[in-house]
């Protein structure tokens, strides 16, 4: 009984040892709701280096190379959902989600306002709360 007590424990633990720090993810989604491509991109590399390393196979574009913005908003949509499944769900009661029925996809915010990191400055408050 005490074996199964203490697998089951450690199991637990470490099933949320890897969730993943929402903050970054908004700094991304963020700079890509204000049209920084720049500031993106930079974000997205520390993700990548830093916060994926468990998800590897959830997240396939660590290692694309950008072109310009649209494709990493593209690329938005995937890293969304690693974070919406695997997200600390602690960290993130402190956010709000959002989803945009035009981009068919989803983020995660600060919240106030909408800021839609798919179509930027040109449809910034596009979207509801979910």
């Amino acid at each position: 009984m005490k074996t199964l007590l203490l697998t089951s424990l450690l199991f637990s633990v470490t099933a949320f040892a890897h969730d993943l720090s929402i903050r970054p993810y908004v700094k991304m989604q963020d700079a890509l709701a204000s049209d920084n491509f720049k500031s993106a991109l930079e974000v997205h590399k520390f993700i990548c280096d830093k916060e994926l390393i468990h998800y590897k196979d959830d997240y396939k574009d660590c290692d694309k190379k950008f072109k310009d913005i649209e494709e990493l908003r593209t690329s938005f949509k995937a890293l969304s959902e690693v974070y919406f499944e695997n997200g600390d769900k602690k960290e993130m009661s402190k956010f709000q989600k959002a989803s945009c029925p035009m981009a068919k996809a989803k983020w995660i915010q600060k919240p106030g306002t909408l800021r839609n990191p798919y179509y930027g400055k040109s449809m910034l408050d596009c979207g509801e709360k979910i």
